[in-house]
């Protein structure tokens, strides 16, 4: 098997994946590429070239699945099948009419829960307390919470646009953040409940919650006191308008940027405005606690948690709290003349200023284009963002800010769904290492016996430069303006998910994807009643449970072994859209064909599939 599969790597050497291909063998549903079409209906709403280019037609379940891929983290064939049945415009509305499905700081808790005792049982009381290991959720509990819930929920949409939102409103266990996992999976549960809200709610939960404040620091922000030199800390007030809401740069509202009259960019703000914002931002300490910290340079070994509170808690699952006479008195001036009165309370002053970003110009385009970017293209056209930022303006009813009408719009846009735009050269996005595995193991079901699926999934983290809430900055894990070096950079494009795309973490995936689909080692966690482990396998592996390895359904997939084109077809579907080109799939034919166990058989199709569709 072993040396099978390395003849069938090498074919890695010889294969080209083309993103879009041109068809030759019919027409229709968008195959359309080099027809002319001179005879057809001109009546109004219509055009000759409809006649083959699928315009109006049932989406076909290559489009369903490519659709799929920009607006879930994964989905199995049965999902490709109904937005297939459904069509793109009812499916969205279907999903984005389901309430959140799932809590992740409750599932954190619970898991929690289910280790405390077994650390207590295995070392004793004294030994896990002295420790500390056991006694806090750290990060690694959320980790483990958000695996389970991304797996075992269905709905699509709102998973999908929180893990987007997740990679705009950065927050980062790569930082003293880790010591609290019930406090990362309630930041991430204010992304999932607020994904399909209002964007002015998003960005005032956002600016309120405790692990946001520990991270850009404006927790304990104390107003000014001149005489011992200190003054608001201006992180959270610079990264707000930089990274939230407006961007560095005036914009139109396609996106592009405004010009002066000598052809420069116009900077939205300056370090006056960071000033005046900062003031904004004073006064504001965590729940459960009290003005000042006793030293709030560093962090309290006791994060404390639902079971022992105390007035020296910090409790980092509840907005933070105002203290009025710690909040910087006066008036405040902010963006495009407008001005905070003096004598306001902490809230008031917030309000106002989350008021200010959120009506400004720069909004609707800055944040459109951030999520095209991250959910379908990398190098959006200047009308499809002006279409999205004119929703984010006005859903159609007057309201501004209405994520639910944005997502379905950025989602359902023609240049998102057209099968025109394939060939195009700044059609569509590099796949981030994440999604590829959350989509492996969402499109086949995994399970396991126990039904807990809690993948700590720490290698893959460290193999690919990637996990969720682990960026290594406030900037996320890439640049939205990364340009590789080559052909991409040439053509002036951009490709952000290539920023973390090396040799290293290239042929760290491909070991990953070997182990997962060849070794079978889809999770890095397994649970059982009588462990304490939580640690890949290899590491006290006698304490490992069967029922808790993570598997995937392929039972489909086993019984079209013996038809390896009708196995690669299904793949093809499955994971890549439709996008293989025929040589491609000639190749992986080619070479399963030589595997004669129908099980390694499969394990090989998969194998290829995975790694050839290289996005």
């Amino acid at each position: 098997m072993q040396i099978k599969i390395l003849i069938l790597l090498s074919l890695m050497l010889t294969s080209v994946l083309a993103y879009a291909q041109i068809y030759s063998d019919y027409v229709g549903a968008g195959h359309s590429q080099d027809v002319i079409v001179t005879s057809g209906g001109d009546q109004e709403g219509t055009s000759p070239n409809n006649t083959v280019n699928g315009s109006g037609l049932g989406i076909d379940a290559y489009a369903a699945s490519r659709f799929l891929g920009n607006a879930s983290l994964g989905a199995d064939y049965e999902t490709i099948m109904e937005v297939k049945n459904m069509g793109v415009s009812n499916w969205l509305d279907e999903q984005m009419d389901m309430s959140p499905q799932v809590n992740f700081r409750d599932t954190t808790w619970m898991i929690w829960e289910h280790f405390y005792p077994l650390y207590i049982q295995r070392w004793g009381y004294n030994a896990v307390v002295n420790s500390g290991d056991a006694v806090i959720p750290y990060w690694f509990y959320w980790k483990m919470a958000w695996w389970n819930n991304i797996l075992k929920s269905d709905d699509h949409v709102r998973q999908r646009a929180t893990y987007a939102l997740s990679q705009i409103f950065v927050i980062s266990e790569k930082s003293n953040l880790q010591l609290s996992g019930p406090g990362m999976a309630d930041y991430y549960d204010v992304l999932y409940n607020n994904a399909f809200g209002n964007f002015r709610d998003l960005l005032y939960d956002v600016s309120l919650h405790p692990m946001m404040g520990f991270y850009l620091s404006h927790i304990n922000n104390p107003k000014s006191d001149i005489a011992n030199n200190i003054h608001p800390d201006e992180n959270y007030a610079r990264e707000i308008m930089q990274l939230f809401s407006i961007g560095l740069f005036e914009l139109n509202a396609d996106g592009t940027r405004k010009k002066d009259t000598q052809g420069n960019d116009i900077p939205t703000y300056d370090n006056d405005d960071i000033k005046e914002f900062a003031k904004i931002f004073t006064g504001l300490a965590p729940a459960g606690y009290y003005w000042p910290w006793e030293d709030y340079s560093v962090y309290p070994v006791q994060w404390g948690n639902e079971y022992n509170q105390s007035p020296t808690t910090v409790i980092t699952w509840e907005p933070m709290q105002a203290f009025d006479n710690w909040h910087e008195p006066g008036s405040k001036y902010l963006l495009n003349g407008q001005v905070v009165p003096a004598g306001q309370s902490t809230l008031q002053d917030i309000n106002d200023a989350i008021d200010n970003l959120f009506n400004h110009p720069n909004t609707g385009p800055f944040i459109s284009k951030l999520l095209i970017q991250r959910l379908v293209k990398s190098n959006p056209t200047p009308d499809y963002v002006a279409r999205v930022s004119a929703k984010f303006n006005d859903n159609g009813l007057g309201v501004r800010g209405d994520m639910k009408a944005v997502f379905k719009a950025i989602l359902s846009d023609a240049e998102a769904i057209d099968c025109s735009w394939m060939t195009h050269p700044q059609h569509g996005k590099a796949r981030e290492p994440l999604l590829r595995y959350t989509q492996a193991l969402r499109a086949f079901n995994a399970t396991n016996q126990s039904g807990r699926l809690w993948n700590w999934g720490y290698l893959f983290d460290e193999a690919v430069s990637q996990g969720i809430l682990a960026s290594p900055s406030v900037f996320n894990f890439y640049l939205p303006d990364y340009q590789p070096n080559g052909a991409i950079a040439d053509q002036d494009l951009v490709a952000p998910e290539l920023q973390i795309h090396t040799s290293a973490t290239a042929v760290n995936y491909i070991n990953l994807v070997y182990d997962w689909f060849i070794n079978e080692y889809y999770g890095e966690v397994s649970v059982v009643a009588s462990s304490t482990v939580i640690n890949a396998p290899g590491y006290e592996s006698n304490d490992l449970n069967p029922v808790d390895y993570i598997y995937l359904d392929i039972t489909d997939e086993i019984a079209l072994a013996n038809n390896p084109e009708a196995l690669v077809d299904r793949l093809d579907l499955i994971i890549t859209g439709g996008l293989f080109s025929e040589a491609t799939k000639t190749n992986i034919i080619n070479a399963i064909q030589q595997i004669s166990n129908n099980n390694d058989r499969v394990k090989a199709a998969f194998l290829a599939c995975r790694i050839l569709a290289g996005h």
